[in-house]
C-alpha cells in the first residue's frame, strides 16, 4: 500500500511540473515620433486643440509645440521648477504646480510679432505646504481648478480670486496626495497611501 501511495504521490508531481501556461503574447509599440523638448526632466505632458501638445519642465519651461512639424510654437520661462501642467478646456490658459507651493496661470496665445507667452499677474496664493503633485481643470467651468499636493490636501480654486474655494484632507498625516482627476462636480484624489478618495463638490 505505501509502495501505491508513493508512486500515485510521484506520478502527481511529475505531471503537475510537466504543466505549462502560455504567456498571452505581448505587442510591442514602437514611437512613432521622439524629439527633444526640455533640458531636464518633463515633469507634465497634455494634448490640446489643433495639433498642439504642451509640455512641461524642471528647466522652468513651458513648451507648446506643433505635433505634425514637432516645431516650437511658444516657449514661457518661468524662475521656478515646474512639476505639472494642465490646460483649461475652453480656454488657452495653463495653470502649472510647483515645489514652493504655488500654482501659476499662464495664458499661451502667440501673437503675430511674439513667440513668447506671459505669465498673468494674478498667481494664486501660496496655500499648500508642500510640493505641488498635480493640477486639473473643472471639466464644466473654465475658471474652476483644483490642485494636489504632498502635504496630504487637495484644494479647489476660483482663478478670480487668490484664494482656495475649498481644501479638503484628502489623505492622512505623513501621506502624499500624487495625483488627482476633476469629473462632473466630482474629484478623485491618488494617493501615497494607496488609495483613491473620491470627494463631491
Amino acid at each position: 500500500d505505501n509502495m501505491e501511495k508513493h508512486k500515485r504521490k510521484k506520478q502527481k508531481s511529475s505531471s503537475s511540473k510537466t504543466t505549462t501556461t502560455t504567456e498571452p503574447e505581448v505587442n510591442e509599440v514602437s514611437a512613432s515620433a521622439n524629439f527633444k523638448a526640455h533640458s531636464n526632466n518633463v515633469s507634465g505632458v497634455t494634448w490640446g486643440n489643433d495639433s498642439t501638445l504642451f509640455t512641461s519642465s524642471w528647466d522652468h519651461s513651458i513648451k507648446s509645440w506643433d505635433i505634425e512639424s514637432q516645431n516650437v510654437i511658444l516657449t514661457l520661462n518661468g524662475a521656478k521648477v515646474v512639476t505639472c501642467l494642465g490646460l483649461s478646456h475652453n480656454s488657452s490658459v495653463v495653470a502649472t504646480g510647483h515645489p514652493d507651493c504655488c500654482v501659476r496661470l499662464w495664458d499661451m496665445r502667440t501673437s503675430n510679432t511674439s513667440s513668447e507667452g506671459q505669465i498673468f499677474d494674478g498667481t494664486l496664493r501660496p496655500s499648500h505646504k508642500a510640493w505641488i503633485s498635480a493640477v486639473q481643470w473643472s471639466p464644466d467651468d473654465p475658471f474652476v481648478l483644483a490642485s494636489s499636493s504632498h502635504d496630504g490636501s487637495v484644494k479647489v480654486w476660483d482663478i478670480r480670486s487668490s484664494l482656495p474655494l475649498h481644501t479638503v484632507r484628502a489623505h492622512s498625516k505623513g501621506e502624499k496626495a500624487l495625483c488627482l482627476a476633476f469629473a462632473d462636480k466630482t474629484i478623485f484624489s491618488g494617493g501615497s497611501d494607496c488609495i483613491v478618495k473620491k470627494f463631491k463638490l
